[in-house]
């Protein structure tokens, strides 16, 4: 029987997005508990342009692909399954360009110190969280029927 693929898209986002969460916490755990020091702070200023920069032109570009390849798998002739597979490509592209200005922020923090790249970081959590994917959008995003619906569920 295969995998309800509705779920498994879920379960990707949530390791994403979790994955940059802990990785967050644990930097400000650790440099709260004083088991951590910046390394650099004279390289703030640098920095913060270096994480705003990648941080607006990850989302940008970003978006534009996703855009892009999600009407690619909407306008697709081919299977709901095929449609989907295309759609996590998508997803997958769109979570990573917005993920990596969060890790790059949280490095920036581990470097200087400077909480304003923590909170770069908290951003691009609740932009991941914005875009979790939702079972009743990509239905509709990719016009699926209920048959697809029913074999992308894993129940046919």
């Amino acid at each position: 029987m295969q995998q309800d693929s509705f779920k498994a898209l879920k379960i990707l986002h949530l390791g994403i997005t979790g994955g940059l969460l802990i990785f967050t916490a644990a930097m400000l755990f650790l440099f709260q508990m004083g088991k951590l020091k910046p390394i650099d702070p004279t390289m703030e200023r640098t920095l913060q342009v270096v994480a705003v920069l990648c941080s607006v032109a990850l989302l940008l570009i970003g978006f534009n692909l996703f855009k892009r390849k999600m009407m690619e798998a909407r306008n697709s002739t081919g299977s709901g399954e095929t449609r989907m597979g295309l759609y996590r490509t998508a997803c997958i592209i769109w979570w990573a360009m917005i993920e990596a200005p969060g890790l790059l922020a949280v490095v920036c923090f581990f470097i200087t110190g400077n909480y304003a790249f923590l909170a770069l970081a908290v951003f691009h959590v609740l932009v991941l969280l914005l875009f979790m994917p939702r079972k009743e959008n990509i239905i509709v995003l990719l016009n699926l029927n209920a048959k697809e619906v029913e074999q992308l569920e894993g129940k046919n």
